[in-house]
Parts: structure tokens; sequence; C-alpha cells
């Protein structure tokens, strides 16, 4: 074989070198990707309703979508992400009456679902922006009939996007979640090395 002939071969050969050590990288990441945070009991979950609800027109045992507002965090690993989708329910829900009684209306947060995990909840509160204004909240397990914010007319209706807080019923195990590897790109035989287009043909 001519020392011409055996370029393109020694050419290749690299390549293939350079192809597996980019690749290193991103396995060791999608392993890392794997790696399980402890979320413990009570940890807040910011949530959305995604849908209008309304004493008059809702009833014990209605579900509702519900997602996730803000990034949940665990130290610096991020274990629920924004956007994040899961369900409420209707636990009571009464009609207004006449001489100016308003309706009555209970929700719960019931979960949300990361990957194929059903994150459980509880202490469901609405009216809340951010994690640390719990405290302050209108709580979701009180018939809320008598707070103005939502009641017009004697009929109590939570309009969507209105932001609420959960918690975590259990302690859960979850994957940190972290940004995906940009995709490497793989030389092949046609690869350009140093300007030089490489025909596998050559």
């Amino acid at each position: 074989m001519s020392c011409g002939g055996a370029a393109p071969i020694l050419r290749r050969m690299l390549a293939r070198r350079i192809a597996l050590l980019t690749w290193f990288p991103v396995i060791a990441l999608a392993q890392d990707a794997g790696t399980l945070v402890t979320v413990p009991a009570l940890t807040p979950v910011p949530v959305r309703l995604e849908e209008p609800i309304s004493s008059n027109k809702n009833k014990i045992g209605d579900h509702f979508r519900i997602t996730v507002a803000e990034d949940v965090r665990v130290g610096d690993a991020l274990v629920i992400p924004a956007g994040s989708a899961g369900e409420g329910e209707v636990i009571h829900a009464a009609r207004s009456g006449a001489g100016g009684k308003a309706g009555e209306l209970i929700l719960a947060a019931r979960y949300v679902r990361v990957g194929d995990i059903e994150v459980r909840l509880r202490s469901f509160a609405l009216g809340v922006v951010g994690k640390d204004q719990a405290a302050n909240s209108l709580a979701a397990s009180m018939i809320i009939g008598p707070f103005a914010m939502f009641v017009k007319g004697g009929v109590i209706t939570v309009p969507p996007a209105t932001l609420g807080i959960a918690k975590t019923a259990l302690e859960f195990k979850l994957p940190a979640l972290v940004p995906a590897a940009p995709a490497s790109v793989v030389p092949t035989e046609e690869t350009t090395l140093g300007g030089e287009h490489e025909s596998k043909f050559d």
C-alpha cells in the first residue's frame, strides 16, 4: 500500500478516536442526572390553577388541572421543574343561596408528576406568590366563601392562573435534573480535517 493510500486511513482512525473522547462527557452527564435527591415531606411547591373553579358550576369530586409555577429545588438540585403538570380536586362545593348567602368551596392539590413519579401533595393554599408567603395565604382547607377576593354576587369563582402553595405529602426521592448536554458532532469518514474534505471513496 502506498503512503498516499495510507493517509486517508490514518485520518479516519484519528476521527474515530476524537469521536470517542467527545462522547465521554455526555455519558457522565447522563449518570449525574440519575442522582437521587431526598425531598423532605412538607417541601413547598408553588402551583398555578389552569382552569376556573366555581361554587355554582363545580361539584364534589371534580378534578382540575394545576401546574408547578416555580422550580422546586433541594439545595442546588432541581427536583420539580416549573411547568410540571398535576391535578387538584374539589372537596366541597355549595351554591350560593337566598338572602345573599355566599357559596362554599374547598379545594385540594392532589399531585404533580415528575417523569413517571407522582408526587403527592397536601396543605393547599390559594392566593400566594412566592414560597415564603404560605403563612399569609388563604388556606384552601377552609370554606373560602367569606373571602371577598373570590366572591362576586355570592358565587365563589377562582379564576385560572390563580397562584397557590401546596406541600409534598411524604418524603420522596427524585432525580436531580440537569440541563441537557449539547449534541456532540461525531466525526465520520466524510469529516473535514485540516480544511481538506475526505470522502469514503478516496
